[in-house]
């Protein structure tokens, strides 16, 4: 049996999938360690793992991270060249420098078989160079976010470079490769076919949507169950706190006295009241709910995404910032969904594209064609197989390697 170690950001979105997995594989016996920067509950990790959070080595870091996790909720009212900047240079970087001191202890201690580096989690794959440790990475959103930059862009190519190369650095890494991925493998949970690609690198595995992670919630399924309405979903995922009032705002303008049953994960908090026909619950069972509704409202949150299209469910997206606008772009391309830019929510186009996904087939039709691409991909039991075979096959490099 192997010893994974899973280093993830302090973004849940992106934790998520992992946490699926990681149960798959305890459940064929391996050991699973989370490693993070902010602290997790004990009731979001599989039984049997262990998420590790080295408090007292990030505490000359508390106040720069506390900053960079508020500074999340500006996305929605940057540029586009203002977004990556905050993504990469202010997010991700930072984090990885954060990270690689506590990491590289638990590397050293633990000594882990393989290291599985969410896609925006630099120091997992840095430190996995670093120590010779074989490196598997995770991507939850759609690959070519940015596009071709190399050839497309050429200086904000340069730029990306500089920041890497200039971490790298920071740690003893030189030359001209980039290690902040792994170049081996790359799960991504998705479809080739949903991401628009025909011709992926032979490092990427596409296995589509992932599930099973512990998701102990309360939930009114008995109120649920006596609405005889159209059910919508609706969320905006667990950053973007401080849009949240106005957002929901606009749902209720548009659906307080409309023939629908609204499921919002949100702080009831944000309002005094709501609608009779509003569930509100601060967090709620998402995969279990969704083969209950009949369409989603969603801002782009890839693990919602997934969900959406897993249950062959019709979704208008409100693309907000980061990557949301990619995955909207997909879903239009899908015929799965309509999108509204955030900035351009209007009531009325938000209650005239509900309405149109629910009355129209077409939507629906296009997101059941979508389901059937995610299925085909394997999921759990895909991501299970490719990584017991990657630690195995590391392995016995290894110990090639160590032979007189």
């Amino acid at each position: 049996m192997s010893k994974f170690l899973f280093v993830v950001p302090p973004f849940f979105g992106h934790i998520s999938p992992t946490l699926s997995i990681g149960a798959s594989l305890i459940a064929k016996g391996h050991q699973v360690h989370w490693f993070g920067v902010v602290p997790l509950s004990d009731a979001h990790i599989p039984e049997g793992g262990k998420y590790i959070y080295p408090e007292a080595g990030l505490l000359q870091h508390q106040e720069a991270l506390q900053q960079l996790l508020k500074r999340q909720d500006d996305g929605p009212a940057c540029s586009g060249p203002e977004v990556m900047k905050l993504a990469l240079e202010e997010t991700y970087v930072p984090i990885a420098r954060m990270m690689m001191e506590p990491l590289s202890k638990v590397a050293d201690e633990w000594k882990p078989d393989v290291i599985v580096n969410d896609c925006i989690t630099f120091a997992g794959a840095l430190c996995a160079h670093i120590k010779g440790i074989p490196c598997v990475t995770t991507t939850p959103v759609p690959p070519d976010v940015m596009g071709d930059t190399a050839n497309n862009a050429p200086k904000v190519f340069e730029w990306q470079e500089r920041l890497i190369k200039g971490l790298q650095n920071e740690f003893g890494v030189y030359g001209d490769e980039i290690h902040i991925h792994s170049r081996k493998m790359n799960l991504v949970f998705t479809s080739a076919e949903f991401a628009g690609l025909k011709d992926p690198m032979p490092h990427m595995h596409f296995v589509g949507p992932v599930k099973g992670r512990p998701n102990p919630v309360a939930f009114d399924w008995e109120r649920l169950e006596k609405a005889t309405t159209p059910k919508l979903f609706v969320s905006l995922g667990t950053l973007l706190v401080d849009i949240r009032a106005a957002f929901f705002q606009k749902l209720i303008a548009a659906f307080a006295d409309a023939p629908v049953t609204i499921v919002a994960a949100t702080n009831p908090d944000i309002f005094e009241s709501w609608p009779d026909n509003f569930i509100v619950s601060g967090f709620v069972p998402q995969a279990e709910l969704m083969p209950k509704m009949d369409a989603v409202i969603c801002h782009g949150g890839f693990n919602t995404v997934n969900d959406t299209f897993m249950n062959g469910l019709p979704m208008l997206i409100t693309p907000i910032a980061y990557d949301h606008f990619h995955t909207a772009k997909l879903i239009e391309d899908a015929g799965c969904g309509i999108k509204i830019r955030y900035k351009r929510l209007r009531v009325a186009d938000l209650k005239n594209a509900v309405f149109e996904l629910l009355e129209n087939p077409a939507y629906r039709m296009a997101a059941e064609k979508i389901k059937e691409t995610f299925i085909a991909a394997g999921g759990n039991d895909r991501a299970l197989q490719l990584l017991e075979a990657f630690a195995q096959t590391e392995a016995a490099v290894i110990t090639i390697d160590e032979l007189p």
